[in-house]
């Protein structure tokens, strides 16, 4: 079919357009309603002043690109807006679409659309982020670093290294140019690391405190610090599929740290339990003073340094993920996850050890520590590789000093902070993870309040000192301001007033009252984070909280503060610099500048030399003292703690030296810069040199005083510790020396019924099958036997002593069971225990010999092996091999009495013998072990007695020797979980004489310790 092209005229098109809209409405049917396209407009003005800042450590991410987003009720990864600077003023957007809807939405996604096309991380792995002022809710962000394709870089910051390069790169001032990843350089590998962090909804009665370091645009500032910890949580929360807020990450958090580290090191840090991206984002190669290095945070990085030196980072995490989501890693089932907790926890150990030599010693410390935990890495290593190591260990020394050093002067700790620290940490690392029971319950939450309180305390009295700081420096403000304005008429009020101002831009830079506030500020907000855990659990911590809010709004105050104060300090330098101008008094200004600041660092050089006077005083009188007795150690450690705060002092005043060296230098090259010609101004750069020289000579001998003068703090507490635990082994002596069971009372109580047993025995050999009657031998003593029933009584009618005996043939053995009541010296009586009936106590005996119980359920049993089977008829022509008794005793003397176990072995064959008692006197429970070789031409006996439990400390005394010879030993005593000897013993006359380390000699007589040759 043709197509018909139908023509309009204008004319046609206006009348039919007419006609079409008069029939708009009418009853026509023929006629349909075409409505017309409806528009909508949306527009929307965005600011961006809620700032993300942190930094992304497992060693510094350098160049790590970073993504940002948030987290849907599902836990899944959901586009947000952010920018890289804070708002100054708003942006607006504005759309138009079909539907409110959909302009609605035009809008949101432009705001998006202007996103940041990328975001990277500098050297310190630092990064930030603005959200919209109104945000609330999780914030997710990744940082991630690439083997290949990009400029990111990860930073090494284990001791022993972080594996090999495929090609060893250039030689510079960080790589040494061969194949080991060594600390402090920087490879390439894949990792990415993670932290969630909750953006909490503003509240009516905000502070409105400004961010970090008081940008003005900054409405709110919160720390979201990437560590390998934070990636655990966050993961956690992920894999969760939930909604996240604040409770879900300190949950988290808690979890984390407490399988990890264990719960006794995850109470270090208590002000980030509520949210471990708080802190702990800190390179050991190069610490910025942004966090302090105590305990808490020192165990963390050494941990995260651990992991960082353990193959495959990725695959690690992702065990220890599983591990803390199946409620145990270092006692995991799993045996992947208990292999990586059992490497993890060789290589926190091997880090702290190592650290502590860099915190307390000098590079061959340092160098000894490296080579020790290689050791224990390498156990089969050769000696090429050991000296390969050993080779490289000399610059990683050196390389972790300096940063040691470097962390001192940033201000994360002093020296003896930082020692203090280290040897805590060395303590808690000892076990990290958690084996036993892992639930966090009530009794953790009162600990970590504890910890919390202590935290808060101390924050209130850095809060009080840096407003103490700002107040004097907003004082020194107003003073200089004074010098400025109208009283600025000539060059010299001119030169006045930028002098004034920039020895108070001086001040200011090394009082760092905004790195110093803004910590502080961080610092209470990760309080508040774990005070809210703690009043989730229960309200009875509300206070914690209270305390914990006002640091948040007291911190926050002092960055307005400071904020205000760089502000009119930047309008005096510019109105200083205006004046110079003005009066053509810039030569001038700089001369007199140099020259005041020289004169400022002859000054402190001053303050150096008097602080390494009273540090090398303090340290000779340390070096002088003794620790040979519990008075001199103490006086000792007296001695070393003043010699460190002497050479921490010192190093203090080198610090502050080496400052006003680099305001001189900077003062006078400026001079020079502005008067080339000026001979002063070359001779005050010259002078500066030469003190830097001076200074750095002072810095590295401050170090060698503050090693030294810790090297004899170690050992004088170590002193003082074991003279307190000599205390303990001297009352021990003196306990045994008076027990009965080891005293002639005793012991000859005991060898005098076997006296008279064996002189009854041998008397009855040649008498008849049964009797009774008195003894000729022993005329006290009288006597019924039975040999047909193996029975024997024995009666003493002036002392009530007894001693009884029932016997049975089994094989080769005779099997006894006897007992005894008897009285030695001072009325003190003897039992060995028997059973009410002969019949029952042999039957008891029998069955121990045959091994069907133990000697716990017998009570005296005497056992004689023959060289072959015997009977009543055979005895007397057999041959004893092996004689064996086990006997309950008890032994009083009305004092200290003695219940426990006697067992005697005398081998025949071997001429050989043992005697073992073993019970509890008074209160002290333990253990006498003596033996006799009388084999060759002298017997040679050994005697050892152990106290049991902890008031002992594990004393134990040992004596060996022969008759001629003498017999002599020691004591010993645990002392720092090993056995250590706390004086010699030489048995003399009558008892026993023991020389303890702190000079002095005891006598101890009346004491035969059991003759265990009888």
């Amino acid at each position: 079919m043709a197509k018909r092209m139908i023509k309009f005229t204008p004319i046609a098109a206006s009348v039919a357009l007419t006609l079409g809209l008069t029939a708009c409405g009418s009853d026509n049917d023929r006629n349909v309603y075409v409505p017309p396209v409806e528009s909508f407009d949306s527009s929307d003005s965005v600011q961006f002043n809620v700032e993300v800042t942190g930094k992304a450590v497992k060693g510094a991410m350098m160049n790590a690109v970073v993504s940002v987003s948030t987290l849907d009720s599902t836990g899944q990864t959901v586009a947000v807006p952010f920018r890289l600077a804070a708002s100054a003023e708003a942006e607006t957007f504005s759309a138009e679409g079909l539907s409110q809807e959909a302009a609605d939405e035009a809008v949101a996604a432009s705001i998006l659309a202007a996103n940041p096309d990328a975001v990277l991380t500098d050297e310190s792995g630092r990064y930030s982020v603005f959200l919209e002022d109104d945000f609330t809710g999780p914030v997710y962000i990744t940082v991630k670093t690439s083997a290949e394709g990009d400029d990111s870089y990860l930073r090494c910051d284990a001791y022993l290294g972080c594996g090999t390069y495929d090609e060893a790169p250039a030689e510079d001032d960080v790589n040494d140019g061969d194949t080991a990843i060594e600390f402090g350089e920087w490879y390439k590998t894949d990792l990415e690391l993670s932290v969630v962090k909750f953006v909490p909804a503003v509240e009516a009665d905000a502070s409105g405190a400004s961010g970090v370091l008081g940008d003005a645009n900054v409405a709110r500032s919160l720390r979201a610090n990437a560590t390998f910890l934070t990636t655990l949580v966050s993961q956690l929360l992920i894999d969760a599929g939930e909604g996240v807020d604040a409770a879900g990450i300190a949950n988290s958090s808690v979890d984390v740290l407490v399988q990890v580290l264990g719960p006794d090191t995850a109470l270090l840090l208590a002000s980030l339990l509520g949210d471990v991206s708080n802190g702990g984002a800190v390179d050991l190669a190069d610490v910025d003073g942004e966090e302090m290095l105590d305990d808490g945070i020192l165990s963390l990085t050494q941990v995260a340094s651990s992991i960082q030196g353990l193959a495959d980072i990725n695959g690690n995490m992702t065990k220890l993920i599983s591990g803390i989501k199946a409620g145990s890693v270092a006692g995991s089932e799993d045996a992947d996850i208990a292999a990586l907790a059992t490497a993890l926890q060789q290589a926190a150990t091997n880090t702290a050890n190592i650290f502590f030599a860099i915190a307390t010693g000098e590079e061959s410390d340092i160098e000894a520590a490296l080579a020790a935990a290689f050791a224990v890495n390498n156990p089969d290593a050769t000696d090429a590789e050991k000296a390969a190591f050993a080779a490289q260990s000399t610059g990683i020394a050196k390389k972790a000093k300096a940063a040691k050093d470097k962390a001192v002067k940033n201000g994360a700790a002093s020296d003896a902070g930082l020692a203090n620290a280290a040897e805590k940490s060395k303590k808690a690392l000892e076990k990290i993870g958690c084996t036993d029971d892992c639930t966090v319950g009530d009794g953790f939450y009162m600990q970590l309040a504890a910890k919390v309180t202590a935290a808060v305390t101390v924050a209130e009295a850095e809060l009080v000192s840096i407003q103490a700081s700002v107040t004097a420096a907003q004082a020194d403000l107003v003073a200089v301001q004074a010098l400025g304005g109208d009283t600025v008429v000539d060059a010299d009020t001119a030169v006045a007033l930028a002098n004034a101002v920039e020895l108070l831009v001086n001040e200011a830079a090394v009082a760092d009252l905004a790195g110093e506030s803004n910590a502080l500020f961080v610092q209470s907000q990760g309080l508040v984070s774990v005070a809210t855990l703690l009043v989730a659990n229960s309200s009875d911590y509300q206070q914690i909280l209270d305390d914990a809010d006002a640091l948040v709004t007291g911190s926050s105050a002092e960055i307005e503060k400071v904020a205000a104060f760089n502000t009119e300090l930047a309008l005096l330098v510019t109105e200083a610099e205006a004046a110079l101008a003005e009066f053509d008094a810039a030569v001038a200004a700089a001369a007199a500048l140099a020259t005041e600041t020289n004169e400022l660092a002859l000054a402190a050089e001053t303050a150096a030399m008097t602080a390494e006077t009273a540090s090398t005083t303090a340290l000779t009188d340390a070096e002088n003292a003794m620790v040979n007795n519990a008075d001199n150690a103490a006086e000792a450690l007296a001695k070393a703690d003043a010699a460190i705060v002497a050479a921490s002092d010192f190093a203090a005043s080198v610090d502050a030296f080496e400052v006003a060296i680099a305001q001189a230098l900077a003062a006078a090259e400026a001079y020079l810069a502005l008067d080339a010609d000026s001979a002063d101004a070359q001779d005050l750069i010259d002078a500066a040199e030469a003190m830097a020289v001076t200074a750095a000579a002072k810095a590295e001998l401050a170090s060698e005083q503050f090693a030294t003068a810790y090297a004899l703090q170690l050992t004088a507490q170590e002193a003082v510790a074991k003279f307190e635990v000599l205390v303990s082994v001297k009352a021990t002596s003196e306990s045994l020396s008076t027990m009965t069971v080891l005293t002639s009372t005793g012991g000859e109580a005991v060898l005098d019924a076997a006296d008279v047993l064996a002189d009854v025995i041998d008397e009855l050999a040649g008498m008849g099958n049964s009797g009774e009657g008195t003894s000729t031998r022993q005329p006290n003593w009288t006597y019924a036997y039975s040999l047909d029933d193996l029975t024997l009584m024995l009666n003493n009618a002036t002392t009530g002593e007894m001693i009884s005996a029932a016997a049975s043939y089994q094989g080769e053995q005779l099997v006894v069971a006897w007992g005894a009541t008897l009285v030695g010296g001072d009325d003190a009586t003897v039992e060995l225990m028997t059973a009410d009936t002969q019949a029952n106590a042999l039957t008891d005996c029998v069955d121990f010999a045959a091994g069907t119980i133990d000697e716990t359920q017998i009570d005296s049993c005497l056992i004689f092996t023959f060289d072959g089977e015997v009977d009543a008829d055979t005895v007397d022509d057999a041959e004893i091999v092996n004689t064996e008794t086990w006997n309950h005793v008890t032994i009083m003397d009305g004092d200290s009495g003695f219940t426990g176990m006697l067992n005697v072995m005398a081998n025949d064959a071997t001429d050989k013998g043992t005697v073992t008692l073993e019970g509890m006197s008074g209160d002290l429970d333990f253990k006498v072990m003596g033996t006799v070789d009388a084999s060759g031409d002298e017997d040679q006996s050994m005697l050892d007695v152990m106290v049991k439990g902890d008031a002992a400390m594990g004393y134990t005394l040992s004596l060996m020797g022969a008759e001629s010879t003498g017999y002599t030993g020691d004591v010993k005593a645990m002392y720092n979980g090993m056995m250590m000897s706390f004086g010699t013993a030489t048995k003399v006359t009558n008892g026993l004489s023991i020389s303890y380390i702190d000079g002095v000699t005891m006598d101890y007589t009346d004491v035969d310790l059991i003759d265990s040759s009888k």
